[in-house]
């Protein structure tokens, strides 16, 4: 009889030693309340993407409208055409 009662309370101190460690880990990191976080964030993100498509976008254009300037630039100001380079070294 004593071998078996000290399996068993053997047994309960190993199952309560594990809750410890569960309730601790609970405590630390909280599973639940960092999924909820990142939900919250998911939301957040997926009702931002329009604004931040605008963004984008704008900015891609501002890029092509530089860029075709830079072009129109270097076609007046070429050298081989009638009115040479003059016109670049008034813009600097």
């Amino acid at each position: 009889m004593p071998a078996i009662a000290i399996i068993l309370r053997n047994h309960v101190q190993n199952c309560l030693s594990f809750f410890k460690l569960t309730v601790s880990y609970f405590k630390k990191r909280n599973p639940v309340m960092n999924s909820i976080s990142n939900t919250v964030k998911s939301i957040i993100t997926f009702f931002s993407l329009g604004k931040r498509l605008k963004i984008m976008k704008y900015q891609v254009q501002l890029m092509y409208y530089r860029m075709h300037q830079m072009d129109k630039l270097i076609k007046e100001n070429n050298p081989h055409n009638l009115s040479g380079g003059s016109v670049l070294n008034k813009y600097r």
